[in-house]
């Protein structure tokens, strides 16, 4: 890896603006650490006061968005969850770092060129429009496969699994892979597993599966390993999105559910509410073989079934499909900041070595490529909150430029989009006989909903009706 010139505090300048800015940031250890550690060296620096304002994830879109619409000024620093990005873009209310760079950057753009370039080049294209970078991420939910390698290595269970399935047991390569391994290590109390006696039911996965966002992201994960997308972008001579194609009836999502409606008599029991962290629960307290579609961002909390669970190791290896779904949460400056010279410095200082560094410390997945592949990550001592790195390293990687060729990554309108493929998602995790009639109208709302609100138009894609 190579060594970049890191940005520090002490190389702000002094700033013309002492006028007091604000930042919106997730509740949590991140924002526990800017207010305690980050914020107040700023402040000592420039002379410039920070007002935090926490939220939770959930109500962070509509809290930003309706002041934004208004123009009032209230938020200098915005935080964005990725898919929201090339939206906010597009409406103008964030502004390009390189612009900010050449206002107030003593070296310019270039100063803001390399500040970047220890960042994933896959998070940064997500959050770009046009090819100018808006946002600095900061957390990184990149997926990986969460298993139990004390299962999957154990003797009596890999014979079994041979014999059963004619193959040796290893982490899921493919969705087919995953079915029998689902199916495998599903058990009841008084069963045997890994040569002890169950004292409770146990499952061969965990899955997002209630009516949450994060189902989405397990279908889109499955959809695309088997070719598929919800939306594909189609570009000019330029290099430029000229529309984006839909399938009228997408047989990858209604085989998707299928698979997916497989795999559920096998995934720990959910209800309505059950999402990451129940997920990542399940894990932790030993009701399940693996977590299949796993943020990584999560690993700290999927590894604390080492401390509960005795002889339990965790493992972590790419999605079964290799497809994982990807995106960060960052920052950007508002449009209409009341002084976005310190909001630009402070972004900068929020992003350093130090804050990416501190931030893995804390159970964070970080967004620099130097901070995830440092040496001290590698040790033993740091596998509870680093043990995924090296796995998102690779996904990050493989993501590189992957993520301009799906609509996912790439629709000035998936703010609006995202929340449909949900619900749709939902309801054909639960309703096989409709499977096809829901996503022939899913189709039709994102080219609705992309046509209203999107900078490109969608279209029909022709597809080979045939079941």
């Amino acid at each position: 890896m190579p060594c970049y010139a890191e940005f520090s505090l002490a190389q702000i300048p002094p700033l013309t603006n002492k006028t007091p800015i604000t930042l919106v940031a997730e509740k949590g250890f991140w924002t526990d650490y800017l207010t305690q550690e980050m914020l107040p060296k700023f402040t000592e620096k420039t002379g410039v006061k920070v007002q935090v304002i926490s939220t939770e994830l959930d109500t962070m879109f509509n809290l930003q968005t309706q002041d934004l619409l208004q123009g009032s000024g209230k938020y200098d620093l915005l935080t964005m969850e990725a898919g929201w990005a090339k939206e906010w873009a597009a409406n103008g209310y964030t502004v390009p770092l390189v612009e900010l760079a050449k206002l107030y950057d003593p070296d310019g753009e270039k100063a803001m060129e390399k500040y970047l370039e220890p960042y994933y080049p896959s998070l940064l294209n997500i959050l770009s429009y046009h090819g100018e970078i808006h946002a600095i991420p900061y957390n990184n939910y990149v997926m990986g496969n969460h298993y139990r390698a004390d299962l999957f290595d154990n003797k009596t269970e890999k014979t079994r699994f041979q014999s059963q399935f004619g193959y040796p047991l290893a982490p899921a390569k493919t969705l087919t892979e995953l079915r029998d391994q689902a199916q495998f290590f599903t058990r009841k109390a008084g069963a045997m597993l890994a040569d002890k006696m169950l004292t409770h039911d146990f499952y061969g996965l965990a899955l997002m599966s209630g009516d949450k966002p994060h189902i989405n992201d397990e279908f889109s994960s499955m959809i695309w390993s088997l070719g598929g997308a919800w939306m594909q972008p189609i570009y000019n001579d330029q290099k430029q999105i000229s529309h984006f194609e839909v399938p009228t009836i997408n047989h990858e999502a209604i085989e998707t559910a299928k698979l997916y409606r497989e795999l559920m008599p096998y995934a720990v029991p959910v209800n309505e509410q059950f999402a990451f962290n129940e997920a990542a629960n399940a894990i932790a307290t030993g009701q399940a073989a693996m977590w299949p579609f796993a943020y990584n961002n999560l690993w700290h909390k999927s590894f604390k079934v080492e401390q509960n669970i005795p002889g339990a190791r965790l493992a972590v290896s790419q999605v079964p499909g290799g497809y994982p779904y990807n995106g960060a949460y960052a920052f950007a400056v508002s449009y209409d900041s009341k002084n976005p010279q310190a909001a630009y410095w402070l972004i900068k200082y929020m992003g350093t070595y130090e804050a990416q560094h501190a931030y893995a410390l804390g159970g964070g997945n970080p967004c620099r490529m130097d901070v995830v592949t440092a040496p001290e990550f590698k040790s033993e001592s740091l596998r509870t909150i680093a043990g995924a790195f090296e796995a998102s390293h690779i996904a990050n990687m493989f993501w590189s430029t992957k993520v301009l060729e799906l609509g996912h990554f790439t629709s000035t309108a998936m703010g609006q989009i995202y929340p449909e493929l949900s619900h749709a998602c939902y309801r054909a995790s639960r309703r096989p006989a409709d499977s096809e009639d829901i996503f022939i109208k899913l189709s039709a709302e994102i080219k609705h909903l992309q046509n209203t609100y999107g900078e490109v138009p969608a279209i029909d894609k022709k597809t080979n009706d045939k079941h």
